[in-house]
């Protein structure tokens, strides 16, 4: 809990705060007047759509000073098929953008997004239901959160649930994508519902333990044995459904030390980061002679949904760890890095050449058939056998290729150019490994400032 004297602190801290992050009433005009055009526009057109739903954190006034976006849903009746909703949701779509940027987007269905009028709009195709957990599609239960947040927040609560976004983007833990494996805006506006207000939920989230689950009424199972994330949030409108999916286990440590932070010590720096300075290149040079550092230099692959290749990204990132642990590399830290331009595979590891020899504990000794099969296994033994502890133990030779770490690496990169993922078959085309030597040669932007926020081991609030 706060102590009392940083109650009053906190107060004030939150009013400030609020000052910066409601949107000004000349941005919620602009974002009103764009719908209600929008809406008389998709009115007017011809088809089955039964009307137009504006949805999300603007329909429900809990979003941020320049989060200028517009979540509009075309709803049609739920008889209607896939195929010809896909076709209608997207002819509605186009028409809307006629004479804007727009693209196709990929969620379970197709839809159209762009720009209006400096505004990220997406036109989405949706079933109308009568409950959350009737579902057609999973945006057809958007809606429903609408509805439910519209009824149960008063204005107090609208900002409430904006400073605790604001606190969750602040620590970096703020987002409904694969890339930020954080809390989802919908997700933050529960905690708010569940705790009551802004400062009410941090105190909860610092009091949480190795995994949380939330719930809005009595279910007739425990989630726990449902999902297996650290923390559960179930769906109010649909219990089938945990809103927290997508959080890492770094990121809800990261939510606990953080609330636990603020409470001790108030400040905004929990809101906005702390401004990441890259250190000057002679520093890194004088770390990383105290570390053993390898990374796979790749290329953000293009024309596929950036959530997608971020789910991608970090598959690969553990299979290549995978890779180098089969093969006796004991690997500390892995880390994926990206501008969506240009990717890197970071890998922090004991050591980047292995000895010639390679020790295998075998049978106990005194297990004479296994031992036996164990020795007659093709080897080339660079000693006798002798036994440690009961076992038998032989020392046999590495293969070149397999004494070294970077050789490895780029094996594992060689061969997923043809085995792998679309996504990542464009992402390793020139995928390269590089030494601490040649990462240097990209220590430079965004990339230097990650690798400096890596080598501290901070985190944003800190």
């Amino acid at each position: 809990m706060a102590p009392k004297n940083n109650e009053g602190k906190i107060k004030k801290i939150c009013s400030s705060v609020l000052k910066k992050i409601v949107p000004p009433k000349k941005e919620l005009a602009a974002e009103r007047k764009l719908f209600l055009e929008i809406k008389k526009k998709v009115e007017g057109m011809k088809g089955k759509h039964i009307r137009l739903e504006w949805c999300g954190s603007s329909a429900r006034g809990t979003h941020l000073r320049g989060d200028k976006d517009l979540d509009l849903f075309v709803m049609y009746e739920k008889e209607m098929g896939e195929n010809e909703l896909e076709e209608e949701g997207l002819r509605i779509g186009k028409a809307v953008f006629r004479g804007h940027k727009w693209e196709k987007a990929y969620s379970q269905h197709p839809y159209i997004r762009g720009v209006i009028k400096g505004f990220d709009v997406e036109i989405v195709p949706g079933y109308i239901v009568k409950r959350g957990n009737e579902i057609k599609s999973a945006v057809d239960r958007t809606p429903f959160h609408n509805k439910l947040l519209l009824e149960k927040f008063s204005a107090k609560d609208k900002n409430e649930a904006r400073l605790l976004k604001q606190f969750m983007k602040g620590i970096g833990a703020y987002g409904a994508d694969l890339k930020n494996e954080a809390l989802p805006g919908y997700g933050v506006e529960l905690l708010v519902l569940k705790y009551g207000g802004f400062l009410d939920a941090v105190k909860g989230i610092a009091k949480w333990g190795e995994r949380e689950v939330i719930t809005f009424k009595k279910l007739e199972r425990d989630p726990a044995n449902d999902f297996f994330t650290p923390l559960i949030i179930i769906d109010p409108v649909d219990e089938n459904r945990n809103v927290a999916s997508a959080l890492s286990f770094a990121n809800y440590e990261k939510m606990k030390l953080a609330a636990r932070k603020f409470l001790e010590e108030p400040s905004e720096k929990f809101f906005f980061g702390v401004k990441v300075e890259a250190w000057p290149q002679s520093k890194v040079i004088e770390e990383l002679k105290k570390r053993e550092f390898l990374a796979i230099k790749a290329d953000f692959p293009k024309r596929i949904l950036p959530d997608l290749v971020w789910g991608q990204l970090r598959r690969y990132l553990r299979k290549a760890a995978t890779q180098l642990e089969e093969k006796d590399f004991a690997v500390r830290r892995a880390n994926v890095w990206s501008d969506e331009n240009k990717v890197f595979f970071m890998y922090e590891l004991k050591e980047l050449n292995l000895p010639r020899a390679k020790i295998i504990r075998g049978p106990m000794a005194n297990d004479k058939e296994n031992v036996k099969r164990f020795l007659e296994k093709k080897r080339k033994l660079l000693k006798k056998p002798r036994t440690e502890e009961g076992r038998i133990v032989i020392e046999v030779e590495r293969a070149d290729d397999e004494r070294s770490a970077k050789k490895i690496l780029q094996g594992f990169v060689n061969t997923c150019r043809t085995n792998e993922s679309d996504g990542i078959k464009i992402c390793l085309r020139n995928g390269k490994v590089l030494t601490e030597h040649e990462i240097l040669e990209h220590y430079h932007g965004s990339f230097a400032e990650h690798l400096t926020k890596y080598l501290e081991g901070k985190e944003m609030f800190e």
